[in-house]
């Protein structure tokens, strides 16, 4: 049987836009609107499987509207498209929306149909992870088995992060790569929580790589050093679960890594559906020396013993 065209929704307030995306997808299904509030009716109606949104419109911003249909059809894939990033917007994205890539305006036509057609693939063959955490009995196994790792090398920060979670996780530091590594290689970790950079170097690479090879890990980046451009590429690149600014809110911390170890649960008990989180390839040349050897050789090996799950790719 022929396989179903892509069913792809595309949201923006701009007539022009919608008619250029409408032609990219031709060979596809689409649908288009500049209303938000038919956008999110569509999306569960017509069981889309991507969803193409702009951020900056009058009535409702991207964010907005995809954490709507992020609740109402989780099976959807959700890309944002927008001319203009502002970090709060940013912050939203990953922190509401979710989504699964940033695309900036102009894009680039091949990348944008490359992006929605591997969406589209994996919004069909990968199990919907819903966004309704765990229940209390899988919360409190999860806590005595899962670790979370905490990289920073504040020992202001570090302090910090021990009042708040030593109390109810598992909770290992390292303050360079190399000692993270060795936790990642002795224990059962599940979240990773991770300043951009510090004294040694660019952590955000640390991320990205071991999202490219274990995207079930839940990452959580803790930061004063954000811009919007940095938080555009931990979603591309590292599918950062969520980005918190410092100073660190006890509330929202917490809330935060509660929420990360059950999306972690969630792969463990389903690991097909850690392909929903795949990151962009990254080029060779974008991998700094210090990581593009051993410790990258170390990252790919991490056994899936001590991972918690057989590797779902």
């Amino acid at each position: 049987m022929t396989e179903p065209r892509i069913r792809v929704l595309c949201i923006d307030d701009e007539a022009r836009i919608l008619r250029a995306l409408k032609a990219l997808f031709r060979d596809m299904d689409v649908r288009t609107t500049v209303d938000p509030a038919e956008a999110i009716r569509w999306a569960s109606e017509f069981d889309v499987d991507v969803i193409v949104c702009d951020q900056r419109m009058p009535k409702m911003q991207g964010i907005e509207v995809l954490r709507e249909i992020r609740m109402a059809h989780p099976r959807a894939m959700r890309i944002l498209l927008t001319g203009y990033a502002d970090l709060s917007a940013v912050l939203g994205s990953v922190n509401e929306g979710e989504v699964f890539r940033y695309i900036n305006k102009p894009w680039d036509n091949n990348d944008l149909r490359q992006t929605v057609q591997l969406a589209a693939k994996i919004a069909r063959d990968t199990p919907v992870v819903l966004d309704k955490g765990i229940d209390d009995f899988s919360r409190d196994q999860a806590r005595r088995e899962v670790g979370i790792l905490v990289i920073e090398d504040d020992p202001e920060t570090q302090q910090r992060m021990r009042e708040i979670l030593q109390p109810h996780y598992q909770v290992r530091f390292a303050s360079n790569p190399d000692r993270a590594l060795q936790v990642l290689e002795q224990h059962e970790t599940g979240v990773v929580i991770s300043e951009t950079a510090g004294q040694h170097g660019d952590f955000t690479a640390l991320i990205k790589a071991l999202k490219q090879y274990h995207p079930h890990i839940a990452t959580v980046v803790v930061t004063d050093r954000a811009n919007a451009q940095t938080a555009i590429d931990l979603i591309n690149e590292g599918q950062v679960f969520r980005l918190l600014l410092k100073p660190v809110r006890m509330g929202s911390c917490r809330l935060s890594v509660d929420a990360a170890v059950g999306r972690y649960w969630q792969l463990k008990q389903n690991p097909q559906a850690s392909r929903r989180f795949l990151v962009a390839p990254r080029p060779d040349a974008l991998i700094p020396s210090w990581l593009a050897g051993s410790l990258m050789q170390r990252i790919r090996l991490l056994p899936s013993r001590l991972l918690g799950m057989a590797r779902a790719h």
